[in-house]
């Protein structure tokens, strides 16, 4: 069930509670779809959250699925706070992952097309992401209230960071990173590719969406899909950067045949982005930047 709330600015709003979906793929997810919220309290209501001064980029990675009937409402949060802090300062990456981004397995022929990766779906089971839509912001707690985005994003926002990409770039199927730090800090460094605008030009290709009302949007627009990952290992290259602003530089590139063939024949290059960030577990995403194909770019936030 919806609830209708109100936000400070006296607009109505809808609020829709995420699926739960626990641990069990597969049966049921018909019924879920229709049945999937839940009622919320009489006097809860959106709070407004004062835009916060910017010291850091923020990334959000949004777990979501082609069939989760509550994940638009999701990305129209994420698009709200990045026309509040800019692209470059709100970088969201949708990782189309869990039971509801592989419909084609539960309902045949029904869904012809996916966006889900063997690389999402682990990144799914591994952080432990029990609903959708669910997000992590800067690689905090899983987060499944979308009131809740706006608090959590302003916090990052307000952190400072040592860390600086210096350079990064992307050119034909290469990422090179260029970073540094002012002190020394151990972490991990992520690559991943990531596209735009799937559906905008051939609503044909099926990658539908379900939506809120319980009906089937084909030419829904599909936004910073989660496409690959760069690196060896899915959760990052391990990288110590030592004090002194002494830059670490390495390039990364598409690999494996799947990847490859698929950067030459399916993706749209001229609608791919590289998400650049580094991370570790104490203090989470330290420094991130988005960099469209073909360009360059130093990083959006200097500490």
């Amino acid at each position: 069930m919806e609830k209708k709330t109100i936000n400070n600015n006296n607009q109505e709003r809808k609020h829709i509670t995420p699926l739960h979906i626990g641990r069990g793929w597969g049966v049921g997810l018909l019924l879920l779809l229709l049945t999937a919220c839940s009622n919320i309290d009489e006097d809860e209501r959106l709070i407004y959250v004062e835009p916060a001064e910017v010291n850091r980029p923020v990334l959000i990675e949004d777990f979501t699925g082609q069939a989760c009937v509550n994940c638009p409402n999701a990305t129209a949060a994420i698009h709200e706070l990045q026309q509040t802090y800019g692209e470059d300062n709100i970088i969201a990456v949708a990782i189309h992952s869990g039971p509801f981004a592989h419909m084609r397995n539960n309902m045949g022929n029904a869904f012809y097309s996916d966006l889900g990766t063997t690389t999402g779906d682990e990144y799914f089971t591994h952080w432990g992401i029990e609903a959708q839509p669910g997000v992590k912001i800067n690689r905090g707690a899983p987060i499944y209230d979308t009131n809740q985005y706006a608090t959590a994003v302003a916090d990052e926002l307000k952190k400072t960071s040592t860390v600086t990409f210096d350079l990064v770039s992307f050119y034909g199927a290469d990422v090179m990173v260029s970073m540094s730090s002012s002190d020394r800090v151990e972490g991990k460094l992520q690559v991943w590719i990531v596209e735009d605008s799937i559906n905008a030009k051939d609503p044909q290709t099926k990658y539908q969406q379900f939506m809120p009302d319980g009906s089937r949007r084909q030419d829904y627009v599909h936004n910073h899909v989660f496409r690959a990952s760069l690196t060896y290992d899915a959760y990052g290259e391990p990288v110590t950067l030592e004090a002194g602003n002494k830059a670490y530089t390495k390039l990364f590139q598409v690999q494996g045949n799947t990847d490859r063939d698929n950067f030459e024949h399916l993706w749209q290059k001229q609608n791919l982005s590289a998400v650049v960030f580094f991370w570790n577990e104490q203090q989470g995403v330290m420094q991130a930047i988005r960099v469209p194909f073909g360009t360059s770019k130093p990083a959006a936030v200097e500490d």
